[in-house]
């Protein structure tokens, strides 16, 4: 099967945009041919190619370790890519993607930047369309408006993470929608010994993410246990500038690391943290969970299926006290921290392996063709 698996972003940092790569590996090791398509950036972005930034006008193929992908321009050049990678605008020129989806059976995009276009290039092509929405509920832009419900029943196939997404569409009439999950995006860890007392935190540092709170939570874990350390690592938000911080050297601010330095904070952490308010799977509590550790996730829906209460993981609200008070129960209880990211690395290798995550993905794009041709023939 041809497969375009569309991102707009297609960087190695961030969960969705290593879905797509993820999903790219282990679909062409499952005999696929697969294509990545994304938009050409306007800037150096951390785990963007600097061939896409560097090459003459127009779209960019790049082919690395095994993987195509194709790099579109927006409208308006530099002005047009920087809009388009900053807000949820559609500027790609109608004939760019034709050509980028040509000849292909399947067409999957994953998040909703680009979804109108391409929907409308997937149908000219006469390939099946999937998406994979990533819905937010209660988020600006979060995929749950009418026109998008509209388009989730036009689609040949909606790929959902959990089990509560699953059913968020179905309540709306949305007749084909598949379970997925995803898998972990860690490197192997290294030989490295465990820290006593450090909390990390893994992910766009957000306030819906929970880092704000996380924040404010260190100075109340301090009280009690002033030997821990939070390392938080990730990409700033957009208002960063405007954060006055936390100064403090126990409290360690990241950025963007590298794959290698990622596991390693995986390998030296106590506890992983991430009390996200809006989230559809969190991919980084698998990562926390391969590397044997106990997860403190927000107090949502999609969360409570993720993470098992009590047994891989404890959910907080996403407040000071909330994160603290987790914080501070699995410090004061080694063995109990143990057995639960022990839990968690068995459920890892047992439900969420990208092999399988493929294989599923896999039985969703066969029923959506087969949709799609029945469609045809109408």
């Amino acid at each position: 099967m041809r497969v375009v698996i569309a991102k707009k972003l297609l960087s190695t940092v961030g969960g969705s945009e290593l879905f797509a790569r993820a999903l790219d590996r282990e679909l062409r090791a499952l005999g696929h041919d697969v294509t990545l398509v994304g938009l050409r950036p306007a800037w150096p972005r951390p785990g963007m190619p600097r061939e896409a930034l560097a090459a003459p006008p127009g779209p960019v193929t790049i082919r690395t370790n095994g993987t195509r992908l194709v790099f579109i321009p927006a409208r308006g050049g530099r002005v047009g890519a920087a809009i388009d990678g900053l807000l949820p605008t559609a500027l790609v020129e109608p004939q760019h993607l034709a050509h980028a989806l040509a000849g292909a059976d399947l067409v999957h995009s994953i998040a909703r930047e680009w979804v109108g276009p391409l929907e409308r290039a997937a149908r000219d092509a006469g390939a099946a369309f999937v998406e994979t929405p990533l819905i937010h509920p209660g988020q600006p832009f979060s995929g749950t408006a009418t026109v998008d419900v509209a388009r989730y029943r036009r689609d040949d196939g909606v790929i959902a993470l959990t089990e509560w997404e699953a059913a968020w569409y179905r309540e709306r009439g949305v007749a084909h929608v598949h379970v997925t999950g995803v898998g972990p995006n860690l490197h192997a860890l290294p030989e490295v010994g465990r820290d006593e007392a450090t909390v990390l935190f893994v992910g766009r540092r957000e306030r819906y993410k929970g880092y704000h709170a996380l924040r404010a939570a260190a100075r109340l874990v301090w009280a009690e246990r002033p030997d821990t350390r939070f390392v938080a690592i990730g990409q700033a938000a957009w208002n960063a500038a405007f954060d006055r911080g936390l100064n403090d050297p126990r409290w360690i601010d990241r950025g963007v690391v590298t794959e290698t330095e990622k596991a390693e904070a995986f390998a030296r952490a106590t506890i992983f943290a991430m009390p996200s308010h809006h989230e559809t799977f969190g991919h980084a509590y698998l990562e926390a969970w391969s590397a044997g550790l106990p997860v403190i996730a927000g107090d949502i829906p999609p969360l409570r299926e993720v993470v098992r209460e009590g047994v891989d993981g404890l959910h907080v609200r996403n407040t000071p006290d909330a994160i603290a008070d987790a914080i501070l129960a699995l410090l004061r209880d080694p063995e109990r921290a143990r057995r639960l990211g022990a839990s968690g690395r068995e459920r890892v290798a047992r439900e969420f392996s990208w092999p399988a995550v493929a294989k599923r993905t896999e039985a969703a794009y066969s029923l959506a063709r087969t949709r799609s041709r029945a469609a045809a023939r109408e």
